[in-house]
């Protein structure tokens, strides 16, 4: 017969007795028998007229020199640390008439999704990038980059960045460059000029050229029922950055897509149209302007 009580005292003394060297044993550990992602995340919807109104006061009580960067960051409240989602932080940028966000890097990578304004530029790696509505700007990590609005209005984008990722893994950096703005090289204007800087890569795509490209997709694919999902690829067609994918996704009118659930997180923002998603038994209706998040594997 096995002294079942011996053995788990016995067990229970070496659990003890190896505590002094910093480890234990894969037993102790509490892990159930079929995993899979538990997200912490809430679904969430930042509605439009709320974020622009007070991006707009935030523009009233803090300077863009004191700020650094004068954005609204959206926050999820199931998470501790403030981030939108664990790997994604996602904020809304504005640069009033006149203003310089000052130039330097880190090793967060970022893109920009113009949402009001045109005629102001972001400079990467002092390639200078027109910005208009619908415009997207890649600023892959340690590339240096500035804004400067040159304009009589206002102008904001979606700043999206990899800060809750790269701080999980404990590598983030930043250095401001030694003048305010870098020396500008080339001044871009459309997609043709898009393939620019280390590896060919494109960091600029216009609005107008990827609205065409997704009708055209429309075009192809409504009779056949899929998705219409256009997709930011780089020059090797793997995502648009190391740690982050970005896409259009076109709804006809009366769509509704199938259930479907990804380990990836997914923040949305809205560039025109109404409409619902409902993630598990959660409704979040949502028009032009809104931001919201589909938490992973839900």
């Amino acid at each position: 017969m096995v002294d079942t009580v011996s053995d788990a005292t016995a067990l229970q003394t070496f659990d003890r007795e190896i505590e002094q060297y910093s480890i234990q044993g894969h037993w102790k550990m509490e892990l159930p028998k079929n995993m899979e992602p538990r997200s912490k995340l809430r679904p969430m919807v930042w509605h439009w007229a709320m974020l622009r109104e007070q991006l707009m006061r935030a523009g009233d009580v803090i300077g863009v020199e004191e700020a650094g960067r004068r954005t609204i960051q959206l926050l999820n409240p199931g998470l501790q640390r403030k981030f939108t989602t664990h790997t994604l932080q996602m904020a809304l940028q504005l640069v009033l008439p006149g203003e310089i966000a000052s130039a330097h890097r880190h090793n967060m990578a970022a893109i920009r999704f113009i949402v009001e304004g045109k005629g102001a530029f972001t400079t990467v790696q002092g390639d200078r990038f027109l910005m208009e509505p619908g415009d997207l700007i890649l600023t892959p990590n340690w590339t240096w980059h500035d804004h400067i609005n040159e304009t009589n209005d206002p102008i904001i984008w979606i700043d999206g960045l990899d800060v809750p990722f790269a701080m999980a893994m404990d590598v983030t950096f930043i250095e401001e460059y030694e003048r305010r703005q870098q020396s500008v090289q080339r001044v871009l204007r459309s997609s043709e000029d898009s393939v620019v800087a280390a590896g060919g890569s494109p960091w600029y795509y216009k609005w107008r050229d990827t609205e065409q490209n997704l009708r055209q997709l429309m075009d192809r694919s409504a009779r056949a029922g899929a998705d219409l999902v256009l997709e930011y690829k780089s020059k090797d067609g793997g995502p648009t950055l190391p740690t982050i994918s970005c896409g259009l996704h076109m709804l006809c009118p009366g769509e509704r897509t199938k259930a479907r659930r990804r380990t990836s997180v997914s923040i949305f923002h809205v560039v025109r149209g109404r409409g619902k998603t409902v993630v598990n038994d959660v409704a979040l209706e949502w028009g032009r302007g809104d931001c919201f998040v589909v938490p992973n594997w839900t």
